[in-house]
């Protein structure tokens, strides 16, 4: 059963009230590993209680990671990459052969006001705005560094939770005056629609005071957040509206975290790999076993995917993959009978693997086992961004460069790119959508560029009952309905 809006609302107050609490406490020994916590309890706040400086501010951070990652813990609910996976599923490049978990994202049938899935996208990033208010609005200015480094992070997080719900539930392409969703300043009192410009300028805002804040920030792993990360959403934040030159500025900055990785078949599990921006661990204690991102993509694993759910790339993209390119090999190139070792040093699984199947994700293998890290944010994303906003200023020598930067990489016989013009703008989008397969961007790159869904284009690949739909870019379907409980609260 989903946690009501009253339950969401006691909670974040507790948490507000809490860290007020933790701030001005004498310091006490304090212990506890809060890093594989999953909610932040009653027993976290005991233990805070007794803790000084920025010890509980830590804790009540790392809660909010903890349920970034975890989100409610049930089988489509897992966090930031299970809304990821289902808006993948709602794009013209990603399909599932049976209606089951996800079916309804794919199907296009959870957006109506009453769909289980709707709330909990509503309610899983209200509750992070939610508690990163309670950080933001019980920090006074005049703090100390160290502590004013969470008010930052929480602006990151208020910032990502807001760009998520604006375009989820009113088009990208929407007048600024167009009415989106209630902006929640943390005093846990109903509030009526703010508009598009009104949503658009607090996420601006937010993202610029966090990125001011973090520059000089060291953070410990890629699991926290830093001004990469925040530079990595500006970047995304400014393609989407259009603003090329600073799109070009943030993807800059993003870009340059790490090297692009030269081997793409270790199945994007590994917060270690060098391209990795932010991300986070996940443990034998943390996993989540079948409610997980691996459970329903990695295809050698005893989890959903294997099980005839398969996640398949839409045939049309797939061939416009040069054959010596290696992110080919990221999809079955042919169905696979079982118990075939398809991808070296994994368990034979027991089932088929049909053509242009999902082979990108994968975990730790083996019956029932999910140890695979989350990847949020890759630089190769940053290299294409850069690149469409290059090109969109008609810089086309730069744009071509930078795509070549990434290419061949992958491709040795990616020659640089004679294109200009849209043509060239097409072929960056091209690369997008094969790069990013599976990301969780495809949906929003239809959006911004308006562009509908078609699945009857001729595609081969497996395509679930019901969802070769054919949807206008402007269509009401593309977007969510606000869901009844909190039509209900506003009311």
């Amino acid at each position: 059963m989903k946690k009501n809006k009253l339950t969401k609302m006691n909670f974040s107050k507790y948490f507000a009230l809490f860290i007020t609490i933790t701030l001005f406490i004498s310091c006490a020994d304090f212990d506890r590993d809060f890093e594989e916590e999953r909610y932040y309890t009653s027993s976290h706040a005991e233990e805070n209680n007794a803790a000084g400086g920025t010890v509980g501010l830590q804790a009540l951070d790392g809660a909010i990671l903890s349920y970034l990652r975890d989100g409610e813990s049930s089988t489509d609910e897992f966090g930031i990459k299970a809304v990821d996976l289902g808006m993948d599923l709602r794009s013209n490049d990603m399909d599932m052969s049976t209606n089951t978990w996800f079916g309804a994202y794919n199907n296009y049938d959870n957006i109506i006001l009453t769909s289980n899935d709707n709330e909990f996208i509503w309610e899983f990033f209200y509750k992070v705005i939610n508690n990163a208010n309670g950080i933001i609005n019980t920090i006074p200015e005049d703090s100390p560094e160290e502590t004013l480094i969470f008010k930052y992070k929480s602006h990151a997080y208020r910032a990502i939770a807001y760009f998520y719900l604006l375009r989820i539930y009113q088009h990208t392409r929407a007048d600024d005056s167009t009415e989106a969703i209630p902006i929640d300043f943390g005093d846990f009192v109903g509030q009526p629609k703010s508009t598009v410009g009104e949503v658009k300028q607090l996420i601006l805002e937010d993202l610029s005071l966090a990125y001011n804040g973090l520059e000089n920030h060291a953070r410990a792993s890629k699991q926290e957040v830093d001004a990469s990360v925040v530079a990595a959403y500006l970047a995304r934040y400014y393609l989407t509206y259009e603003n090329w030159t600073e799109a070009e500025k943030y993807a800059d900055i993003a870009m340059s975290v790490g090297s692009i990785e030269s081997d793409v078949m270790h199945g994007f599990d590994e917060l270690s790999l060098s391209e990795v921006i932010w991300g986070a661990e996940v443990t034998e204690a943390t996993s989540e076993v079948y409610a997980s991102f691996f459970s329903h993509t990695s295809q050698i694993n005893d989890g959903y995917s294997g099980w005839n759910h398969f996640k398949t790339v839409n045939s049309n993209l797939y061939n416009m993959i040069p054959d010596t390119d290696v992110r080919k090999g990221w999809f079955a190139d042919q169905e696979y009978d079982p118990g075939v070792i398809i991808v070296p040093g994994t368990w034979g699984h027991y089932n088929i693997t049909p053509k242009y199947t999902s082979l990108k994700f994968i975990a730790e293998p083996g019956p029932g086992v999910f140890i695979g890290d989350y990847i949020y944010l890759r630089n190769t994303e940053f290299y294409l961004t850069k690149a469409e906003a290059l090109a969109r200023q008609n810089k086309d020598t730069d744009a071509q460069q930078v795509l070549f930067d990434l290419n061949s990489v992958r491709d040795e016989n990616y020659t640089l790119s004679t294109k200009t013009g849209q043509d060239l703008i097409d072929e960056i989008l091209m690369y997008r959508r094969i790069e990013l397969w599976g990301d969780g961007v495809a949906s929003f790159d239809m959006a911004r560029l308006g562009t509908g869904l078609n699945r009857q284009d001729g595609r081969e690949n497996l395509v679930m009952p019901g969802a070769d739909l054919v949807i206008p870019a402007l269509d009401a379907k593309m977007i969510y309905q606000i869901p009844i409980a909190e039509v209900d609260a506003e009311n």
